[in-house]
């Protein structure tokens, strides 16, 4: 047995009677004793189109679009039909900049807008100052303002939108528990997957109450943090009934929640605010419990598979390495290793040969190279100056040497250093040269 844890548009359409307004056209062409009025092609058409201003000055009609074109100007020209007639139309810019849907042909829309003769052309036309789609009213306008608002702020792009793992092991459903779409999950997760395990959180899923439910809801599972992925969603329904789906409140909890989000609200044709925000948009709650449930035979085909992969790969690998331990084992060197390890050992003794010889060498240059320093140094020396018989002469008792004979005065001890000893003397005379 699976584990569960559990506006309507007011249409009036202008009638105008016409009867008393005709009158006054019949009149016209009334001779009652006299000539015909002959008009002309102006006059003419500016009787008729001050008849159709006044008749009709403002009036609702349902129709589809054809032949819509939105001029460079901004005015939108289109036609208004149906299976038995078609009525030009315009838009001009000043009207039409308000819209909050793109008009297309073959979209069945409400207009209104008063009904006027284009004196040129003698055509008659309504001349529209509001548009909406037929049937949908507030709520679809309110749809579309809303879609166009999160689509600028980037809560439908792709990049924002974490992918579903691919072998969840628990699922979590919010959705109404008295709908079919909980069942049809339960039943077919029970068939496909019974080791994944269902966390259900019953919830409103239609009515003023049912927004803040949904919100509540999504923000028990973030704080449950148990479940890898979650189904929101209910079966079909009109737009009223999916209200509930396509408010700002549940989309941004959608948007917001960590855990991957599968939408699946309504039927195949059915789009809500919920399945654009969503990490996946499933048709049906069927569909969603289907994406979350690989059956268990692929599970166990796709891991026969990988197995059979992975000793393929070894077994290659083993091969490889044989390969390579046989050719290794027919060298010379494997046939009679003592012979391998003599030929080593002579090549050791070698290079230790030519390692003895760079030393000695290098030494033998480091000694010249002292050696011609050291006989520098020697030349330098004082002593050298004083074996080649000078001496030097310094005060007593500072030792100071004494170039000078200024430097001593007469009684005054003064020493000697000579290349082999000392004589310490007392200057009995002094004399100055030039």
């Amino acid at each position: 047995m699976k584990k569960v844890t559990w506006y309507p548009l007011d249409n009036q359409l202008f009638s105008p009677q016409m009867t008393g307004r005709m009158k006054s056209i019949d009149n016209i062409n009334m001779m009652e004793d006299m000539e015909p009025t002959i008009f002309s092609v102006s006059e003419i058409t500016t009787l008729i189109k001050q008849v159709l201003d006044n008749t009709f000055p403002s009036v609702w009609i349902e129709g589809e679009l054809s032949n819509f074109k939105h001029h460079s100007s901004g005015h939108m020209y289109f036609t208004l039909k149906d299976e038995g007639a078609e009525l030009k139309s315009v838009m001009f810019r000043g009207y039409n900049r308000l819209l909050h849907f793109k008009p297309e042909n073959g979209m069945k829309v409400l207009v209104q807008g008063g009904i006027t003769v284009y004196a040129p052309r003698g055509n008659y036309q309504i001349v529209v100052q509001k548009m909406q789609p037929a049937g949908l009213g507030t709520l679809y306008l309110a749809f579309e303002a809303l879609k166009k608002s999160l689509a600028e702020e980037g809560l439908f792009d792709a990049k924002r939108k974490v992918p579903l793992p691919p072998y969840p092991f628990r699922v979590g459903v919010i959705t109404s528990e008295t709908g079919a779409a909980i069942q049809d999950i339960i039943d077919i997760m029970t068939r496909r997957v019974p080791h994944i395990e269902i966390i259900f959180r019953p919830t409103l899923v239609q009515g003023n109450e049912a927004t803040d439910d949904i919100v509540s809801a999504i923000s028990e599972f973030e704080q449950y943090n148990k479940v890898d992925v979650l189904i929101i969603g209910r079966g079909g329904g009109s737009l009223e009934d999916l209200w509930s789906f396509n408010e700002e409140k549940v989309a941004r909890a959608i948007a917001a929640c960590p855990i991957p989000i599968i939408s699946a609200v309504g039927h195949e044709t059915d789009f809500t605010i919920a399945d654009f925000v969503a990490d996946l948009r499933a048709p049906t709650p069927s569909a969603a419990a289907e994406l979350v449930s690989r059956p268990l035979e692929d599970i166990v085909k796709n891991l026969t598979e990988m197995d059979r992969r992975i000793m393929e790969v070894v077994q290659n690998r083993i091969e490889f390495l044989w390969q390579q331990l046989d050719a290794l084992s027919t060298r010379y060197g494997f046939q009679q290793p003592s012979l391998l390890v003599k030929q080593k050992n002579q090549k050791l003794t070698e290079l230790e040969d030519r390692l003895t010889q760079q030393i000695q060498f290098i030494l033998s240059m480091k000694r010249t190279h002292f050696e011609g320093i050291n006989r520098q140094l020697i030349s330098a020396s004082p002593r050298s100056v004083l074996n080649r018989g000078y001496s030097i002469v310094y005060s007593i008792p500072d030792r100071q040497i004494v170039h000078q004979v200024e430097k001593l005065k007469v009684g005054e001890e003064f020493g000697v250093l000579m290349s082999d000893g000392e004589i310490v003397g007392e200057a009995k005379k002094i004399e100055k040269k030039d």
